[in-house]
């Protein structure tokens, strides 16, 4: 018992890369048409939420291949005239993250295997205060809003100076009653499924 109490922190660790795994692996289960088809109903509850109603410029991430395709979103934050901004990870930089303004595919770069961020541009540098919404992406939830993520600790660090809306998209395979998490994990405000709509901060 003593040596479980020293390492739990280590333990922590251990469990959230097992659920990372897992998730992984759940996700490359799902077939694109499934996804496509929990994509349009998560789609349709998002824009009649308030978040994205009352916001005008919304952050998200370009999906990866296991994840839920982010495109379409986008292209319809486009149609309304909304602005989207895109993430950029600095590993080298303490884990640092940036937004920068994303108007058409062109301005993206491929930086590892299914990866695409936005070229870097000063121009098109947004800060925090200036995002309304930031959609949080994730590989799995639970129903406090804690989520577990590719392990790279970029949004965290991101939304601990952020206090805006943040919410997650996804399906309701990845949803879990508890996940371990930290005191630098922060939760999001809500999580919407193809079922229905979770509020964590309630």
């Amino acid at each position: 018992m003593c040596l479980i109490l020293v390492v739990s922190g280590e333990w922590n660790l251990v469990y959230k890369e097992t659920f990372r795994i897992l998730s992984k692996r759940l996700l490359r289960q799902i077939t694109k048409e499934q996804k496509k088809e929990y994509l349009n109903d998560i789609s349709n509850r998002l824009y009649l939420s308030e978040w994205w109603m009352s916001s005008d410029v919304i952050a998200l991430t370009i999906a990866r291949k296991i994840e839920l395709e982010t495109l379409p979103i986008i292209e319809t934050a486009w149609k309304q005239q909304k602005t989207v901004v895109i993430p950029k990870c600095y590993p080298d930089q303490d884990h640092s993250m940036n937004f920068y303004k994303f108007t058409n595919q062109h301005e993206l770069e491929n930086v590892f295997l299914d990866l695409y961020e936005p070229k870097e541009d000063k121009q098109k540098l947004v800060q925090p205060s200036e995002i309304d919404l930031i959609i949080v992406p994730g590989l799995l939830y639970d129903y406090q809003g804690y989520r577990i993520g590719y392990g790279g600790g970029y949004y965290d660090r991101y939304l601990s100076k952020y206090s805006n809306a943040k919410i997650s998209i996804a399906m309701e395979q990845q949803l879990v009653k508890h996940l371990p998490h930290d005191q630098y994990d922060l939760p999001v405000d809500g999580i919407i499924t193809e079922k229905d709509t979770y509020y964590t901060n309630v």
